[in-house]
């Protein structure tokens, strides 16, 4: 057997604090939807840019 098997081993037990309410699915008015999925499709457009402008959810 190998000596490397009998050697002493240092483990981290990693935790997590629980997720205590879950977001609220996003529910974005028709148009307003129509309008940023157009923003998409223009020339050189960036979907991560045009949905940081667009902000949280209306409310």
């Amino acid at each position: 057997m190998s000596d490397s098997v009998n050697q002493a081993r240092a483990f981290e037990v990693l935790t997590a604090t629980p997720v205590r309410s879950r977001r609220k699915p996003r529910d974005w008015p028709d148009d307003e939807k129509a309008r940023l999925i157009a923003e998409t499709f223009l020339p050189g457009a960036n979907v991560s840019a045009i949905a940081r402008a667009a902000g949280p959810m209306p409310t």
